[in-house]
């Protein structure tokens, strides 16, 4: 990955790891305006280093992941994928991933460092089942796409093979799209290169793209042609300033030990059509009793918290928790939070000593508001 260290370097951007919205090497999320606005016309292409592959092998790989994950697994059929959750038995969310059903095997690839985690769940459920879990030893750095025109430029440089990957219309008799995430999407996997590439659509902003999951080998050539066909480099505090702008939640961000799929705008993740799985018990009473008494929400806070205080409490009382917090270049520090669903929108939050304000999810218009105050 040195090679990509350099490229994003020589650009002035950083390759960072993230957990939760929350930067390993750096503690503030400082978006660039020219990146923002190459997002919202263009498109933007972001390695994510802390993304990290699994792969499944064996006669009883997809009855055994099918039990262990949240999402519908024996339901993909090769060449598709969907996006999971792995629950404890409690339901609460502790890790999300991208699930893809090919021919022979399973590939896993697990968001936001989070795949010691994973992995070892997994393995301690492994008992006579006959499957092999093994990291492999080809995956390079998954990069992501995003933007309005991630799709053409997707298929200039790979070719209409990979138009298969890409949006298909909304059904005008039922609404549905491919963009759900529950349902399983068509991902494409083709030659590029001399090596194999795969993509699938990723909704990580507003405008949505494209995962890409190349070679270790192919990785650098595919990076040098998206980027001379038009795409932007862009840095992660960018992409996660979208990702907060959109209101699209992730696990290591908004949910984790304490918090359910369904509080934290995750629920699309959750097939409640399944048989048993991790926390399935939890899900399964959650859909009989209905609504949570908390949400997903967006918030508008007058600076960064300091240190890891992350309680939100309205007139001294505890209504939620802070997810991932970013800045935008005119706004300022906005977030996403999991929040008690009676507190009323313009309500004055404190978090950490600092004056917070719930506004509605998405912010609106998502890459270009310049005041709410």
């Amino acid at each position: 990955m040195d090679w990509l260290r350099n490229e994003w370097s020589s650009r002035g951007l950083t390759l960072e790891s993230f957990r939760g919205g929350v930067s390993l090497e750096s503690s503030t999320l400082v978006p660039s305006e020219s990146e923002l606005d190459s997002l919202m016309r263009g498109c933007l292409l972001v390695p994510l280093p802390d993304s990290s592959r699994l792969r499944l092998t064996g006669a009883d790989r997809v009855d055994f992941l099918h039990g262990q994950v949240s999402n519908d697994v024996r339901g993909l059929e090769p060449g598709s994928a969907n996006r999971s959750l792995l629950l404890n038995h409690r339901g609460h969310a502790l890790a999300d991933m991208r699930v893809f059903r090919r021919e022979d095997v399973i590939d896993i690839v697990v968001e936001s460092g989070d795949v010691d985690l994973v992995e070892e769940s997994l393995r301690k459920h492994i008992i006579f089942d006959q499957v092999e879990l093994t990291r492999p030893p080809e995956a390079g750095t998954t990069l992501t796409l995003q933007g309005p025109q991630a799709a053409a430029l997707l298929t200039a440089v790979l070719g209409d093979e990979f138009a298969g990957a890409g949006p298909a219309a909304v059904d005008p008799a039922t609404g549905d799209s491919p963009t759900t995430k529950r349902g399983a999407l068509r991902f494409t996997t083709a030659e590029f290169g001399g090596t194999a590439v795969t993509a699938l659509q990723s909704r990580r902003t507003a405008s949505g793209g494209f995962d890409l999951l190349p070679t270790v080998d192919g990785g650098q050539r595919l990076v040098e042609a998206l980027l001379t066909a038009g795409a932007v480099a862009g840095g992660r505090p960018t992409l996660e300033l979208a990702r907060v702008l959109a209101g699209e939640a992730s696990a290591a961000g908004e949910a984790g030990e304490g918090v359910l799929p369904q509080e934290s705008g995750l629920e699309e993740l959750v097939s409640y059509r399944k048989g048993c799985y991790l926390g399935q018990e939890i899900m399964a009473r959650i859909e009989a009793r209905g609504r949570l008494r908390r949400e997903l929400a967006g918030l508008l806070l007058d600076q960064e918290p300091a240190g890891d205080e992350r309680g939100i409490v309205l007139v001294g009382k505890p209504v939620g928790r802070l997810g991932t917090v970013a800045r935008h270049p005119q706004l300022g520090v906005v977030a996403l939070a999991v929040l008690r669903s009676d507190v009323p929108q313009d309500a004055s939050l404190e978090v950490g000593g600092v004056q917070a304000k719930r506004l509605p999810l998405p912010f609106e218009p998502a890459l270009d508001i310049t005041s709410v105050r």
